[in-house]
């Protein structure tokens, strides 16, 4: 008599309640343990493109997503002497709606992951992972705050700092590789930006950028700057965040001062290296990695979100269409790796929209900016989103892959 296969996620943002949805579709017995006391709602806008899209809609999430669609302000892009160069939807430039690609805010997404989920997995917040002791027919799990229970997988879906990976893999100084830059996001309280408008001031090596949304709801702020030395800042310490970007920003010839002097009074900062994980192997024995736990691919690739929809979705087909957890994870790795890595090569190009890291790169991306209208008009704009569209659509789904029941997808809440 076959007994129900049970799986513990750690993490409750994107890929965790993915892999979630799928393993329950399966018919496994599913728990989510996150760290933080409630969903976190909050966060800036991500994109869901190519593959992950058609995740979404085998999900039947996509009406869902569609009514929830971020809709940006126009961004002035600013000199280093703050001269208007180009004014433009930002989805013309860095996203392809025209393809069918979606930018939702994270916090959105996160919710409409965890609606669809919260009945049909056992979600227990505000605990975490302390141990994992393999067995030969599972992996005994000890918590911070709840007994030790045994389960015949775990998947570490908790970030690019990952609890998991640490007590599965070790310390995380061996996969994280630094790109070489930080990047700070906040929200401002107050009225200093008019509803509707957004700002983009660039020096070679450093960025700020500003947005508010149409209705005056949110005003939010995204720094980033190059930077040679990972883990030189405290990214929980508020003092040392505001100083570094202080000094760090302290030519500019715009308001980024004024913006750098929020910080104080923020809610939820989120700072850290622009990093990438890469490791020769997700999975070790019952316990395997996903999302940015295995393979972020930082911001700067404007993927993490698609690669996190994209490998949850596959390795809960590869976990329910085998007996073995181990042949479930390799296959797994075999389908999505060169997809992560033809990604992760996106974050490396020198012709980025938001971090220019010298003059040469800063004029090339004024230079296309100006120049994006005539490059509409005469259709060339999709050549230059080329290598992106093709990455983000490099992962094939197979026949083989779960499906969501009709019955399932009317019962939507």
């Amino acid at each position: 008599m076959s007994t129900t296969r049970t799986a513990l996620i750690s993490g409750a943002g994107i890929a965790g309640p993915a892999v979630a949805f799928w393993l329950a579709e399966a018919g496994w017995d599913v728990t989510v343990v996150e760290r933080a006391e409630r969903l976190r709602t909050g966060g800036y806008p991500v994109d869901i493109r190519g593959t992950a899209r058609e995740v979404i809609d085998r999900m039947g999430l996509t009406d869902k997503i569609d009514a929830h669609r971020h809709r940006n302000p126009a961004i002035e892009f600013l000199s280093p002497g703050g001269r208007r160069i180009a004014r433009m939807d930002p989805n013309e430039v860095l996203s392809d709606p025209k393809s069918g690609d979606v930018e939702i805010a994270r916090g959105t997404l996160t919710g409409v992951l965890y609606d669809a989920t919260r009945h049909r997995a056992d979600y227990v917040f505000g605990d975490t992972i302390t141990d994992l002791s393999p067995t030969d027919t599972g992996v005994e799990v000890t918590f911070k705050h709840r007994a030790t229970q045994r389960f015949d997988v775990v998947i570490g879906a908790d970030g690019i700092h990952s609890k998991v990976r640490a007590l599965a893999f070790g310390d995380e100084g061996q996969f994280l590789h630094h790109l070489g830059a930080y990047v700070a996001i906040w929200d401002i309280r107050g009225e200093m930006f008019a509803p509707g408008t957004g700002y983009m001031y660039s020096h070679p090596g450093r960025s700020a950028a500003l947005m508010r949304s149409f209705d005056g709801s949110e005003t939010r702020a995204f720094l980033t700057y190059v930077h040679p030395r990972p883990g030189s800042v405290n990214r929980h310490d508020i003092s040392a965040i505001t100083a570094e970007l202080e000094r760090e920003f302290a030519a500019d010839r715009w308001r980024t001062e004024e913006i750098i002097a929020t910080l104080r009074d923020a809610d939820d900062v989120f700072f850290d290296s622009v990093s990438q994980v890469r490791m020769p192997r997700w999975s070790k024995g019952r316990v395997t990695l996903v999302g940015d736990a295995a393979y972020a691919p930082a911001f700067l690739s404007g993927q993490g979100t698609s690669l996190a929809l994209a490998g949850a979705y596959v390795l809960a087909g590869e976990l329910a269409r085998h007996d073995d957890p181990a042949a479930g994870f390799a296959e797994y790795e075999r389908r999505v790796r060169e997809f992560v890595t033809r990604n992760q090569r996106l974050a490396v190009r020198t012709d980025s929209t938001v971090l220019s890291r010298t003059r040469g790169q800063l004029l090339r991306r004024n230079i296309r900016l100006m120049a994006w209208p005539v490059l509409q008009r005469l259709g060339l704009d999709r050549l230059l989103r080329r290598e992106r569209r093709d990455a983000t659509t490099d992962l094939a789904l197979t026949e083989h892959d779960l499906r969501r029941s009709l019955a399932d997808a009317r019962e939507t809440p």
